[in-house]
């Protein structure tokens, strides 16, 4: 399957081919003061899945821990992709896709910085401290 999604202002577009290998309500303080939100929803691709369309603007990053960049629209502010330098994944921000409701997120991680105001998610989702397993190849 392939996705397409893009930030607020239009000037970054990007595709992604396949299933996500996970889909993850993040819930640490580093996703939190990222994005002004309580938890950032991610998916996540094999890294060569994923390319920004030739249309795009080249995008700003962020280095937020020693280990990963986060990548957002140098227009509009739009937190994309998390691109970490040890795997071979890429997380991409699910309501930046044109369609967001065809990934379904099956855990909450980080949950003990989980805001005391953040609840009624779904009782199926696995609530994990740290990240999810299939994360860490």
């Amino acid at each position: 399957m392939t996705r397409t999604g893009g930030c607020l202002c239009g000037a970054m577009r990007y595709r992604v081919e396949g299933e996500p290998r996970e889909t993850v309500h993040c819930h640490c303080s580093m996703c939190q003061k990222a994005s002004g939100a309580p938890f950032i929803t991610w998916a996540t691709f094999p890294k060569n899945a994923f390319t920004y369309l030739p249309m795009s603007k080249e995008p700003a990053g962020y280095r937020s821990s020693k280990y990963a960049v986060r990548e957002f629209c140098r227009g509009c502010g739009s937190q994309l992709v998390f691109r970490s330098d040890w795997d071979s994944t890429i997380d991409i921000t699910v309501t930046t896709l044109d369609e967001p409701d065809s990934v379904k997120p099956q855990a909450n991680t980080w949950v003990t910085t989980r805001r005391a105001f953040v609840h009624g998610f779904d009782a199926s989702l696995t609530d994990m401290e740290g990240e999810f397993p299939a994360n860490n190849d």
